[in-house]
């Protein structure tokens, strides 16, 4: 791809009718004048295209030296027709350029290169994303070179690069990648050691390797392509941006931030000289910008870059592309992180539409939206269903179109695990999750020496035999210990096998599991800070399901310090750390310092609440839990108020935890005697729960149980006993008709009516209730109770005749 010093050649563009350039100042030197002259007669007397004025000036000799030399060094027999067709592509100008080469086409296809017209008629709709149109034309180009005499095979290599790179946006990587080889071969042939084309096909195989998920492998593509630039243009030309962005991006996924924002920042810089008015690969560098600080937790400052990146690609593309289905998923995650569920949804949502309208949804891209909705489908959403349909139609694009391609496969894989974990159908979880790993050690065992290899192949490329033998030692290093990315991933799901294993019960499994994945990741990843915070707190939780609390508690002490030096934004992650260390505490009984916990991650929630959702309900309602036990029952009541108030503001689906801190409101004024505002929480407990209760669940006569409690303390026993008939009436629908809290309504029905004089039908149920506990192994308290009642019912009502 041509690109030249454009930021002073272009000073103004305005458009006439129908895709035409009416008017252009272009400053020139005066050989280039004389050049494009022997044209410009013709030129004016054709009203079918614009006009070109020429001002001939003395300060162009720099821009002049650069846009030729850079020319002609890459194409020595390129005419300055066609180099400034591609001029006007480059500048985003891709109808104006399609209408310029037709031009020539259609009237200088007798002295013009018809190949190199083709060619550039095909990067024209190439870059405006009308790939099949342009793969005609590239087609047309190649076969024109290869079949007239004589044959042009160093130019061919430019039609099959570029023919790679249509192929590689519309997601077919292996054949992509054929194509590439093939342009690199005869590159290795015919150019130079440090020709600026070898470099573009290096970076173009970096990126095949990255799609791939080889991200070790990519970054020697990258780097190398960058070295081979640096010198061939002397550190600044556009063609770098383009390898220093990969290079970013595979520094932002080692976590390696700081050295990632220096290569963005190079790439910015020199986008800023030549594309002062924007440009799409410009927009492509914010986007990765974007990620970058998202990765980091930083999601204003990802944002920012992210809308910026839309905005210029929807300028650039108003009918659609696959850049911007690609920053609706990077949208997607931003509101995911906000806590804006549905927003993220429709973002996704979005991305698929664009993947559609393009007729790209089997594309490889298209799987990380499938995977995200179906993460949200699950995590958020708590709908398995829906989440394992979105696994599977991913799973099914990889399996058919990317069977090679292991490392997503198991991705998937582990997400669908996870669903059958959430389903407690765990001995399938656990299929999955194995099934994961081990096709993530075949994928990532694979020998890195075929990557060495393959650059040795093209040994004159590679005069910098330091620079070889340094990533010889990295990706050979990397075999043996296994690679970045798979390390991450194996250790990953070493932790989700964990879980499975603390759901079983099956403790010290689970342990082993989660030092496995510590082990991986501490190894390995040393600066994955937040992996090695997840991991820490796993072990800890396992260390706290065996009631080893001292020991897990030091594992969380160490996660916290971790965060607090290496992540000290990562709010949410440190106040779920502090509430982890405050219910250890607790649990042995230290209520002080559980206190002082949770009161640390209460500060910062409300240093911070206006740009976080952490899980502070948790904090409070653990607070309110504590000072319940202390008595003090105020102090508890104010805290489960805050945690109803900021659950019904911000979580205002989770009934389950709204309910249980009105519950708990409901049972502290209970004990307060406060009668009356108990049964107004237990009230609005019953209806939050009988709105959002699921058919064949019975959960909503624990509340009616405690309402009829509540109004028989207080001797109102019509109250109580309309409660109590409700809940028998729930109960019996679901439980068998020999169950012990069937057994207990029969009871308290009983109760109230001896209470209200009608013993009778007193007597009636407690001789009901009876029958129900002698099936009852454990009601045998309750069984005493009840015949001692009936008796002495039975001795009163004799007595009185009744």
């Amino acid at each position: 791809m041509l690109r030249y010093f454009l930021s002073d050649l272009i000073q103004n563009l305005q458009f006439g009718k129908e895709n035409r350039i009416v008017y252009r100042r272009l400053i020139i030197s005066r050989s280039e004048f004389n050049q494009i002259q022997e044209h410009n007669d013709s030129i004016q007397q054709n009203d079918q295209l614009w006009i070109i004025k020429l001002i001939s000036v003395n300060d162009g000799q720099i821009i002049k030296q650069k846009y030729i030399d850079d020319t002609r060094r890459q194409f020595e027999d390129l005419s300055i027709s066609i180099i400034f067709g591609k001029l006007i592509c480059d500048m985003s100008q891709w109808n104006q350029s399609q209408a310029y080469f037709e031009y020539l086409l259609n009237n200088y296809s007798h002295t013009e290169d018809l190949a190199w017209i083709e060619h550039g008629l095909g990067q024209a709709h190439h870059w405006k994303g009308d790939w099949n149109q342009s793969r005609i034309y590239y087609d047309r180009s190649y076969e024109r070179m290869m079949k007239n005499e004589p044959i042009r095979i160093r130019d061919s290599a430019v039609i099959l690069s570029d023919i790679g790179e249509i192929l590689y946006l519309q997601g077919q990587m292996e054949e992509s990648f054929s194509f590439y080889q093939k342009a690199l071969a005869i590159r290795i042939k015919y150019c130079s050691p440090y020709h600026p084309h070898i470099a573009i096909s290096l970076y173009n195989i970096g990126s095949i390797f990255r799609i791939r998920q080889k991200e070790d492998e990519a970054l020697v593509f990258f780097q190398q392509a960058l070295l081979i630039q640096e010198k061939y243009y002397d550190s600044f030309h556009v063609d770098m941006c383009t390898s220093l962005t990969r290079i970013a991006l595979c520094l932002t996924k080692e976590e390696r931030y700081d050295e990632a924002r220096i290569y963005y920042q190079r790439a910015l810089l020199i986008y800023e000289k030549y594309y002062p008015l924007g440009h799409v690969s410009v927009a492509f560098t914010l986007g990765c910008m974007g990620y970058m600080f998202y990765v980091q937790d930083k999601y204003n400052e990802s944002f920012a870059f992210v809308q910026q990146a839309m905005i210029m690609q929807k300028r650039f593309y108003p009918d659609g592309h696959i850049d911007i289905a690609m920053s609706l998923l990077d949208m997607g995650n931003l509101e995911y992180y906000r806590k804006h569920y549905d927003k993220s949804l429709k973002m996704y949502d979005q991305g698929l539409l664009m993947f559609r309208k393009l007729n790209l949804s089997n594309h490889i891209l298209a799987v990380a939206l499938l995977e995200n909705i179906g993460n949200t489908q699950l995590d958020e959403k708590n709908d398995c269903d829906k989440a394992l349909d979105y696994y599977q139609q991913a799973l099914t694009i990889l399996e058919i179109y990317y069977s090679s391609y292991l490392a997503s496969i198991a991705e998937i894989l582990n997400d669908m695990g996870r669903v059958f974990h959430r389903q407690r159908k765990l001995d399938k979880a656990l299929d999955f999750y194995h099934r994961s790993i081990n096709l993530l050690k075949e994928y990532y065992s694979s020998n890195h020496v075929e990557t060495i290899s393959f650059l040795r192949n093209y040994d004159n490329i590679l005069e910098n035999e330091e620079f070889i033998k340094h990533h010889e030692q990295v990706l050979i290093s990397r075999k043996e210990n296994g690679t970045t990315r798979g390390n991450i991933c194996i250790g990953s799901n070493y932790n989700g096998i964990s879980h499975i294993h603390l759901k079983q019960d099956q403790l010290d499994e689970a342990f082993n599991f989660a030092q496995q994945s510590i082990t991986f990741t501490e190894k390995y990843n040393p600066t994955h800070y937040r992996r090695i915070v997840n991991k820490l707190s796993n072990i800890s939780e396992a260390l706290m399901y065996q009631n080893k609390f001292d020991e897990a508690f030091d594992f969380e002490q160490k996660a916290l310090n971790i965060l607090k030096i290496n992540c000290p934004t990562n709010i949410i992650k440190i106040i779920e750390s502090l509430n982890q260390m405050g219910d250890l505490q607790e649990k042995q009984g230290k209520y002080n310092e559980a206190c002082d916990l949770f009161q640390e991650a209460l500060l910062i929630y409300e240093k911070n609440s206006p740009s976080i959702k952490a899980d502070i309900p948790y904090t409070l309602m653990s607070l309110g839990g504590i000072k319940y036990k202390e008595r003090n029952f105020d102090e508890s009541l104010n805290y489960y108020n805050q945690a109803v108030n900021i659950l019904k503001e911000f979580y205002s689906t989770d009934y389950s935890r709204i309910i249980f801190s009105l519950n708990w409101i409901a049972f502290i004024y209970y004990r307060k005697q406060s009668y009356g505002q108990a049964i107004e929480f237990y009230e609005q407990c019953l209806r939050i729960d009988e709105a959002n209760s699921v058919a064949g669940q019975l959960t909503t006569d624990e509340f009616l149980m405690s309402l009829s409690d509540t109004y028989r303390i207080q001797l109102q026993y019509e109250h109580s006993l309309t409660y109590e008939l409700n809940c028998l009436l729930m109960r019996e629908k679901v439980l068998p008709p020999n169950h012990q809290d069937i057994g207990e309504c029969l009871n308290n029905i009983g109760l109230c009516y001896e209470h209200l004089n009608r013993r009778k039908l007193a007597l009636d149920y407690y001789k009901r209730a009876l029958v129900v506990y002698e099936q009852c192994l454990l009601a045998t308290d309750d069984r005493w109770t009840i015949e001692l009642k009936i008796e002495e019912l039975s001795a009163e009502m004799n007595q009185f005749n009744i």
